[in-house]
């Protein structure tokens, strides 16, 4: 389900883009979250194989609520609910995550949700975003 929101969130960002002028400040900050999101869908991809897991192929429902929303303000605030939902549910997990590889992988994951909902709160206040 993680991997689906993930690949989900990538897609949405790179939707979002088209809202912005290609190389502005806001651009690069928003395509910097996107880029966050595909290496998150990566390290995931990684972590099923190494545990000998089976990885879905599919995205997640986020990505057809995330982009019937319209503005970019209140696309950023629903992106960003994604975001924390991912964080709260990664915070939920770590306590019984026994692999260390695994655990500092999901750590780094929700730090960088953390970083990213800061990222997107500040576009969202900012007029010209």
């Amino acid at each position: 389900m993680l991997l689906e929101a993930e690949r989900a969130g990538a897609k949405v960002l790179a939707a979002f883009l088209n809202d912005y002028e290609r190389d502005t400040p806001a651009w690069r900050q928003l395509a910097a979250v996107q880029r966050d999101e595909a290496r998150n869908c990566a390290t995931l991809m990684d972590l099923i194989q190494r545990m000998n897991g089976t990885r879905s192929n599919a995205t997640g429902s986020f990505m057809g609520k995330a982009l019937a929303v319209e503005g970019r303000i209140p696309r950023l605030q629903f992106l960003n609910r994604g975001q924390q939902w991912v964080a709260r549910k990664i915070g939920e997990a770590l306590p019984y995550v026994e692999q260390g590889f695994v655990r500092d992988a999901l750590f780094a994951m929700q730090e960088s949700h953390l970083l990213n909902i800061k990222t997107c709160d500040t576009l969202a206040e900012t007029p010209t975003a």
